[in-house]
């Protein structure tokens, strides 16, 4: 089905489903009436049939995942859900069936189905053949077509009802079976997609098609052409013909998974030796770590993987050949060989080696030579250093790279002395001086074997933040004159921070003004940035030539503390 071809199966059903359709346009006789009970037949045994194949389908994936869980699991849960989805189908199909052959067998007491149950219950097959009441499915009225139209197509062939337990219900539930196996996709375990293979949507699109006809020039709806005042003997194999149609296409999706299975198991064509190294920078006293592994490896067969015990020279690029058990390396739990090489071995410096995979392959063992990746082994080297300046400053979060070549950040166990703090945030770590003026950071790190091996430390500077340069109508103390006209409008004082790299946030928490009129020495106070409705009417008063001064001026730092800042004195121009 897969490949877009019929298979034996599926012609005879087919032809079947003809002869069927053929004999629903002649006038029926008792004799035509019984020969639909032998297609119906027919299609049940078909049906049989596949539930048998599905269920040894579904045997293979339990023992396929017995097996290998781990790489069965996506395509047995994808299996699952086909099963799930076509029982729903199948039995709402069998519920409908049990419907029409109620309302056509008590046509002068049932409507739409009504006591259905009868047809239902203690295992009965639903069937056209019964012989006696015993198997409370025997139909007397196999020519009846006029309950089971009013249940199924309703009175106006030209609109099919559009109900429950209708025929354009089940259609469309059967159009959503199809887009819902066509759909199916999912991550296998290498993490590739597994989607529905092109032939078997095709066959599936072939499957399920409920086109509509023509008649006299006329179009004819699908459910009108197979149910309307067609007698019970004819509509139930239909339905029975569909439900051919459920089990078919769900053998064929679980043969495709099944296969998909298959067809991912490990085949050795193209195989490439691999080996990763967990790092190629290596510390004085510590490990080289690496894995060792043949490409697309197979856990049930496990290569043999041997490293040579003397140093690669770079110049002789002969394959190893002499091996011994001592070349040998061990295979971990994951199927990786696990190559682990002392620094103190080799000593300082870059160091390349020459290794071997055997693999047991079809025609016997099989060589795979290879190089382990270049590494280097250094002294210690910790770096630490400010992200903003050389020294720690008081009252700021003061941001600080701490890192060693070659160790991973969550090995790294810094401290810091003199009653400072040192903490992480988000990935940068943080120091936030004490009183102390003086702070050392200690950095100790753990290896890959769990020791912990210490790095190093380096001292630093603590010193409080430089005072703020206050600001008065955009003159600083350096200045000496204002413009009256800038004078007059200015708000008030605001401090800034020159030349400094941390943003710093300031208040002026107060100031003085001074004014020098007819000998006279003014004075008002403001106590915040802002300037008070007084200071704006001297200011008002004072003519070119004149002075005004702003003094005691007192801001606040980030760590809490008050401080008195620079003066300023401006001659009015």
């Amino acid at each position: 089905m897969a490949g877009g071809k019929e298979t034996p199966r599926q012609k005879m059903i087919g032809m079947m489903y003809l002869v069927l359709t053929a004999l629903l346009a002649m006038n029926v006789s008792k004799e035509v009436l019984d020969s639909f009970v032998l297609v119906d037949q027919g299609l049940r045994k078909t049906e049989s049939t596949l539930d048998s194949k599905n269920n040894d389908t579904m045997g293979a994936f339990a023992a396929k995942s017995a097996a290998n869980p781990e790489k069965t699991k996506p395509f047995k849960d994808a299996a699952d859900e086909v099963v799930k989805r076509s029982s729903e189908l199948l039995e709402y199909i069998e519920v409908l069936k049990a419907r029409t052959m109620s309302v056509s067998h008590n046509a002068n007491a049932l409507k739409f189905g009504e006591g259905y149950e009868e047809y239902m219950k203690d295992g009965v097959t639903l069937s056209l053949d019964a012989k006696d009441e015993d198997d409370k499915a025997i139909i007397t009225k196999k020519d009846e077509n006029q309950e089971n139209t009013a249940l199924l197509v309703g009175g106006a062939p030209e609109s099919p009802k559009e109900t429950e337990w209708s025929a354009w219900e089940m259609k469309n539930k059967l159009i959503a079976y199809k887009d819902f196996l066509k759909s199916i996709k999912f991550k296998e375990v290498t993490g590739k997609d597994w989607e529905v293979p092109e032939g078997l949507i095709n066959s599936l699109d072939k499957i399920f098609t409920y086109e509509d006809g023509e008649e006299q020039g006329k179009v004819v709806k699908w459910e009108t052409k197979n149910f309307f005042h067609n007698p019970l003997a004819a509509v139930i194999p239909v339905m029975t013909k569909l439900q051919v149609d459920v089990q078919n296409a769900q053998a064929d999706m679980l043969g495709a998974l099944l296969g998909g299975i298959e067809g991912k198991s490990y085949k050795f064509t193209n195989l490439v030796p691999l080996v990763v190294p967990q790092t190629s920078y290596i510390l004085q006293g510590d490990t080289f770590r690496a894995d060792v592994l043949l490409a697309a490896y197979d856990g049930t067969n496990p290569p043999r993987f041997y490293v040579e015990d003397k140093k690669w020279d770079g110049k002789d690029s002969s394959a190893l050949t002499d091996v011994t058990e001592e070349m040998q390396l061990r295979i971990g739990g994951n199927g990786l060989g696990e190559l682990k090489i002392a620094a103190n071995q080799v000593g300082l410096g870059e160091h390349q080696f020459k290794g071997k995979i055997v693999y047991s392959g079809p025609s016997g063992d099989e060589d795979y030579s290879f190089y382990v990746p270049k590494f280097t082994v250094a002294s210690p080297a910790l770096v630490i250093s400010p992200s903003k300046m050389n020294v720690f400053y008081r009252g700021l979060p003061n941001p600080v790279e701490i890192s060693v070549p070659g160790i991973p950040q969550d090995k790294l166990r810094p401290s810091i002395s003199g009653g400072h703090t040192l903490t992480k945030d988000g990935g940068e770590w943080v120091v936030k001086p004490g009183k102390a003026n003086e702070a050392i950071i200690s950095v100790s790190a753990e290896m890959p074997d769990g020791s912990v091996v210490n790095m190093g430390k380096k001292e630093f500077r603590v010193k409080r933040i430089p005072d703020p340069v206050p600001v008065f109508a955009g003159k600083r103390p350096s200045d000496s004159t204002v413009p009256k006209g800038d004078m007059s409008v200015a708000a008030g004082v605001r401090a800034e921070m020159e030349n400094f790299d941390f943003d710093v946030n300031v208040k002026v928490e107060s100031f003085n003004m001074i004014f020098i009129r007819d000998g006279q020495v003014i004075e008002k106070t403001a106590n915040s940035n802002r300037v008070t409705d007084e200071m704006q009417a001297n200011m008002k008063k004072v003519g070119k030539g004149q002075k005004i001064y702003i003094e005691k001026i007192k801001v606040k730092l980030p760590d809490g503390s008050i401080r008195q800042v620079a003066n300023i004195s401006l001659k009015v121009v």
